[in-house]
């Protein structure tokens, strides 16, 4: 029989547990045992006598008490009623079983800081456009004196969003974090009002959690955009489809799209093309969209399985996969305009190769790609076909942008081209 843990805390209620094991032959009957406490050391839960009808033969017994120490110091728990029948019906009485504990001094209370500021909400630069998906981006920086938990953010105006809030786990005084949303302005003007609501928690002086929310009014400039061009007028037009699953893990879709829509402005060819985003895609959005805009060129950023399986997301915003075959199936139907498709997603070599007998240029990724990887991707990608450049020879430039970093050299062949350039 053993008692454990050896030490306790004065003043808290500490447990111990009280084992019973039968290393014999045989089982024990009528295990009666009650623990005598010392002066000092109190019951404060769980009953004070152990009644065990049986014991097999190599099986444990444990019962569970909770104890509370008045003072630091040693104790010796003991017992005069300690008794059982062994494997052949013999009575046995244990009368010197002691077990020794040790109380330990109380830890000094911890002193809990108390928020005695706010957090400072701003508004990115940049505007959005008019009546098109883009990325709104709200700068948040901790002004109260004390580090925050689950801090939430959602934004609520005169625009569609895609109903996702944006959350950080932990935002330290002093630190700013950044969230992005999907939204499709419905105002238009130099200060359109957006209101910033941000929810996080922090410890009480009696150290529970607490919540509270602030509310922010900020601006943003929406401009509004030139009516969309006839099909006929030759402008090229970039579907750009994003998706990252509640359940997966997040991505930066918004980075990779912020910087390719930066390229498309910086080409002297920019009146030539024009991006439309899809954000948080349902597979229902895809073929919406393809139908919708009529893209020469379809970009996705999300996430593969490695059975080849594009993840897009569902009605709640979590993991929807949507088969190799069924995709090819879907784009097959527009390939008089689509002319290239990008799968920046992991494991999406083999959705590549069923697509490329559809599409004239598709390019996959072989294996797992990392986020700068694919953002590196992209820019080159993006600077080349802006720039006038061929797919493959947009290709080429794509994976240079990759090897040009030396964390990122090895990732530089996960890229595929279908069919190979020359």
């Amino acid at each position: 029989m053993s008692v454990a843990p050896g030490d306790v805390v004065v003043g808290q209620a500490s447990s111990l547990a009280i084992r019973f094991r039968n290393p014999g032959p045989g089982p024990c009957f009528n295990v009666v045992f009650k623990p005598r406490l010392p002066p000092g050391l109190v019951l404060v839960r769980g009953s004070g006598q152990v009644d065990i009808p049986a014991l097999p033969a190599g099986h444990t017994h444990t019962h569970t008490i909770s104890v509370e120490a008045r003072r630091p110091g040693p104790f010796e728990l003991t017992s005069i009623n300690f008794s059982y029948r062994d494997e052949n019906d013999l009575p046995v009485r244990v009368t010197d079983f002691r077990a020794g504990l040790v109380a330990k001094p109380a830890p000094p209370p911890v002193l809990i800081r108390q928020p005695t500021g706010r957090l400072r909400v701003e508004c990115e630069d940049g505007e959005l456009d008019l009546g098109a998906w883009d990325l709104l981006r709200i700068r948040v920086s901790n002004g109260t004196g004390v580090p925050l938990d689950d801090v939430t953010v959602a934004v609520e105006g005169p625009f569609a969003t895609d109903g996702k809030r944006s959350r950080i786990t932990t935002l330290d005084d002093g630190t700013t974090a950044r969230y992005s949303f999907h939204v499709n302005a419905a105002e238009g003007g130099q200060h359109v009002p957006v209101t910033v609501r941000t929810t996080y928690r922090y410890r009480d002086l009696g150290g529970e959690i607490r919540t509270r929310t602030q509310q922010d009014d900020v601006n943003i400039a929406v401009r509004a955009v030139e009516p969309r061009r006839d099909p006929t007028s030759g402008e090229q037009i970039v579907l750009y489809l994003a998706a990252s699953p509640r359940d997966m893990s997040p991505l930066r879709s918004d980075l990779e799209m912020r910087k390719v829509k930066e390229k498309l402005q910086l080409s002297r060819q920019r009146e030539q093309y024009r991006i439309e985003l899809c954000p948080a895609s349902r597979f229902d959005d895809i073929s919406q969209a393809l139908i919708d805009y009529e893209p020469h060129v379809v970009h996705f950023s999300g996430h593969g399985d490695a059975g080849g399986n594009l993840c897009v997301e569902d009605e709640y915003g979590y993991r929807d996969s949507i088969t190799p075959e069924g995709l090819a199936e879907l784009f097959g139907q527009h390939r008089a305009t689509i002319r290239c498709v990008v799968v920046n997603a992991c494991h999406s070599i083999h959705l590549a190769k069923i697509l490329s007998t559809r599409i004239d240029h598709v390019v996959g990724m072989r294996y797992q790609i990392g986020d700068e990887a694919a953002i590196q991707f992209s820019v080159g990608f993006y600077q080349a076909l802006f720039a006038g450049w061929s797919v493959p020879d947009a290709f080429a430039r794509g994976r240079a942008h990759i090897r040009s970093r030396p964390a990122l050299e090895q990732q530089h062949l996960t890229p595929l081209l279908f069919p190979p350039g020359p």
